[in-house]
């Protein structure tokens, strides 16, 4: 009986030790490839599953991958606000620079009150030709300001758009990859390396899409995704994955045939990613602008012709829409169309004689006489209307107007700034949560290395000593 107790003993030593040397030899495999992937962010750490086994020592049950979806979600929440408000700070940074503030010396409202000053000095003296041709020269600098303020706003519009457009096919991509990713998953084993790349994959793809777009994720029991936006629509799962499709024309953004633009009434839509904040830009903050500087616009056209006694029904007067009279039904754009009328240049075949006498004068008037000059003065002191849509008021001196437009601007600037330094600050700060979760420690992975030498090394001496008894009890027989 005894014998057969020792003979038991023995085997079951050598199983339980040759169960720790293939644990510690796979456990060592898995220590190695997280310190190989230890800035590899879109790595997850990566620690042997073990159990005891039927008969003695361990058993591997398979691999664990560390992740934590909640804290996914709440990086991808950060990461989809700091990106909309990133885009639209960075498109309004470069605007904010070729608008210039409010005392910039190229500015509209500072090339403004040149061009009125110099009007109250020709009003002094009417008839002095270098005041008239430095009144031209100031109108035709304010118009220049005007028009560059105008392309600024155009150049928002352009890139914004191709940003648009490269946004949506990379979001197309990305789709159709965590929907693939999502298949292989499904057709992997759990447990194994592979099927920890392949989440690991899916859940870099998934970090990317929330840049663009709003998303709520949720897992299946294989941890395949089906993924919405925040607004509900399926953007990708089950087999079902809805593309994005943009209509310029009508401004809608589509996912399969469902409508989530931003901002719109239904409720599958979404508020935050660079997508989101393209589409504002495109829909809300351009529009705005473009307005507030039509206004500016009009403001010239329309304040001179009605200051301008000399003209006729629908004739143009000192600004002009590219050479004609302002009209109520012209299309937007008139900031980049307003231009000096060709009646008071002389390199044009006007006169100068016109900014004493009224644009619209046949004959050359008195030298003297500054009353229309003074006329085309008031019009700065006069109080406008203006449009309510351009959000800074329905009525107030045209100089005025132009500073509060290029206040707003600014603020719009300064204002989408401050929230992406924020939420840049915010959204470290869950990364940071995320990867001391379920990222890789050095320190933690190099204690790990030492621990599996120690087991490795007391198991191989049991497995020595084993040997040696079994060696003595041949030798014994």
């Amino acid at each position: 009986g005894s014998e057969r107790v020792d003979v038991m003993s023995i085997t079951s030593a050598i199983n339980s030790s040759r169960s720790g040397l293939l644990a510690n030899s796979r456990r060592a495999e898995i220590v190695s490839s997280n310190i190989a992937n230890a800035q590899n962010e879109n790595y997850s750490r990566r620690s042997l599953n073990v159990t005891t086994a039927p008969t003695s020592g361990v058993q591997v049950v398979g691999l664990k991958h560390e992740v934590n979806t909640a804290m996914d979600g709440l990086y991808r929440d950060e990461n989809s606000r700091f990106e909309r408000q990133s885009f639209t700070a960075n498109v309004l940074s470069v605007h904010a620079q070729n608008m210039g503030d409010v005392d910039s010396e190229y500015g509209i409202p500072n090339q403004m009150n040149a061009f009125r000053d110099s009007l109250t000095l020709l009003a002094n003296a009417p008839g002095d030709a270098s005041l008239q041709r430095d009144v031209l020269a100031k109108a035709q600098q304010l118009t220049y300001a005007v028009k560059d303020a105008h392309e600024s706003v155009t150049l928002i519009k352009r890139e914004t758009q191709n940003s648009l457009d490269a946004d949506i096919k990379e979001t197309n991509d990305l789709l159709a990859r965590i929907e693939k990713t999502n298949d292989d998953i499904m057709r992997s084993v759990d447990g194994t390396a592979t099927r920890a790349t392949l989440q690991d994959r899916l859940r870099a793809d998934i970090d990317s899409l929330s840049s663009k777009i709003g998303i709520v994720t949720q897992y299946g029991a294989d941890g395949e995704a089906t993924v919405f936006t925040s607004g509900g629509n399926v953007l990708v799962g089950s087999g079902d994955t809805n593309y994005l499709s943009y209509n310029s024309t009508t401004g809608k953004l589509l996912a399969g045939d469902v409508d989530i633009t931003p901002g719109s009434a239904g409720r599958r839509s979404f508020s935050e990613g660079s997508i989101a904040g393209q589409m504002t830009m495109l829909t809300e903050t351009v529009p705005q602008m473009q307005l507030q500087l039509d206004e500016i616009a009009r403001g010239l056209i329309q304040g001179f012709e009605n200051a301008d006694t000399s003209l006729t029904s629908g004739q143009a007067g000192l600004f002009t829409d590219a050479g004609s009279a302002y009209s109520a039904s012209a299309p937007s754009g008139l900031a980049g169309r307003i231009a000096i009328n060709d009646a008071v240049d002389p390199q044009k075949g006007g006169a100068l004689t016109r900014l004493r006498d009224g644009v619209g004068a046949t004959v050359v008037g008195p030298n003297s006489d500054s009353t229309q000059v003074i006329g085309f003065a008031d019009v700065f002191s006069t109080t406008m209307s203006f449009d309510a849509n351009a959000g800074l008021g329905t009525s107030d001196q045209l100089g005025n107007f132009a500073v509060n437009v290029v206040s707003a601007h600014q603020t719009l600037r300064v204002e989408a700034q401050t929230q992406s330094d924020l939420l840049a600050t915010t959204r470290e700060t869950y990364h940071s949560a995320r990867l001391n979760m379920t990222g890789v420690n050095l320190d933690d992975e190099l204690q790990q290395l030492t621990m599996i030498e120690q087991s490795y090394a007391a198991n191989s001496q049991v497995l020595r000593v084993v040997s040696e008894m079994i060696e003595s009890l041949l030798n014994a027989v």
